[in-house]
Order: structure tokens, then sequence, then C-alpha cells
């Protein structure tokens, strides 16, 4: 956690660095939002790190965009590009909604294959996986705790006293978060996938080697 008085490009930047600075090895995947800025720091701090598109953003910017009476066929569609069960399949399914819906909803259509290669990368890791790094929805919650206490607040005398209670806030809510079980043969696909982008594997590297992992760790939104 780390303060910044915008979601700029810079502030992005610095905070990234500062967490490459204090040990973060490359990971093999981050999570975020479509934020411009943010996904300009990324690819410029962890070019090598497959970069995912938040489903929960995605799929409400596309909904957005499609009148009430079609919403729920249009979100089944969507789920189906999601919950594919390969990256290659996720690829011909998005193709074939995009051609079902193009003419029906351009704009949402748009808005689906905007950085569509982003939104299907979670595909590309072992199965199990895939829901605990497809969305942001893990740090969200996290927010959603910090604006119910911030509110009754009226003001905060110094930034530090705002991020004792941010800090506090969080790590509670951390305390609730679910650990992700690597198996053996899943620890195997996640190091040939990291070698094949050029990210050390091994225990100094840029995969931590051991049983359980904080899902906290393997996303940054």
């Amino acid at each position: 956690m780390t303060l910044g008085n915008k979601g700029s490009y810079s502030c992005w930047l610095e905070m990234l660095r500062d967490m490459v600075a204090r040990g973060l090895k490359t990971p093999l995947t981050l999570t975020s939002d479509g934020a411009p800025r943010l996904l300009r720091a990324i690819e410029e701090v962890f070019p090598r790190s497959l970069r995912i598109r938040c489903w929960a953003h995605k799929m409400r910017n596309v909904l957005d965009k499609v009148p009430d009476e079609a919403r729920a066929e249009v979100k089944a569609f969507l789920e189906a590009v999601r919950d594919a069960p390969t990256h290659e399949a996720g690829q011909q399914v998005a193709k074939e909604v995009l051609e079902r819906f193009g003419k029906r909803f351009p704009s949402a259509m748009r808005s689906l294959s905007d950085d569509l290669e982003a939104s299907l990368v979670h595909l590309k890791v072992p199965v199990r996986h895939h829901k605990c790094i497809r969305t942001t929805n893990l740090i969200e919650r996290s927010f959603v705790e910090e604006w119910r206490r911030t509110k009754t607040i009226p003001y905060f005398l110094t930034e530090k006293s705002c991020l004792k209670l941010v800090y506090a806030t969080v790590w509670r809510a951390s305390m609730r978060w679910q650990r992700v079980r690597i198996s053996e043969l899943e620890r195997k696909q996640l190091a040939i996938l990291a070698r094949s982008l050029g990210i050390d594997p091994s225990p100094g590297g840029g995969i931590r080697q051991k049983e359980e992992f904080d899902e906290k760790t393997s996303s940054v939104a």
C-alpha cells in the first residue's frame, strides 16, 4: 500500500517501482482494470508478465451498452468466453460472440474486443486458478471496507492518520482471504509458462515456489 494523490501514470509507476525496490520479483500475472495510465505503468515495469483485464469490469462495461431485455442473453455468452477451458477455446468463443452480436450491439462488441487478448490470457494458467486471477474483486471488496469506515470521519488531521486507518482496514480484510493451493503438476505448468515468457521460475526468480501463496500477491490492482 502506498499513498498517491491521483491515479496518474507517474503515481502508478512510482508504486510499482517501489515494490520492485522492496524485493518483488517479476510476477507471472497481473490483474487490473482498464485504466490507461495504470496499464502503461504495468507494461513498462513488468513487460514480460501476463497482463489480465478484470472480468468484473469488462462484464459491466459490455452489459451497460446492451438493452435490458437482452442483458441475460449476452451475459451468458460473455460467461462462456470467460469460462472457456483453454486459451484457444476462449479465442474461438469470443470470435463467435463478436460475430453473433456485432450488428445488434456494435458498441457493446467494441467494448468486448477492446484489449480482448488481456481478457483471455487468464486461460493460459492452470484451470483451478482461473477464478482467482480473472478479476480484481478481491481488492475491490477491501476498498468498500475502507469507504465504509472513512465516510464516518469528517476529515483526517494528517495523511499518516488516514494511512493508518486504511492499512488496518486492509489488513483485517486480508485475514479472510483464501489461499490458492498449487499441485506439483500445476507448479510444473506454471514454470513452463514462466520460461516461455522469459521469467525465471526458480525459487529466487519470478514465481514463488511454495505449497501455498496468498492470492493477494498474484495480482496488482
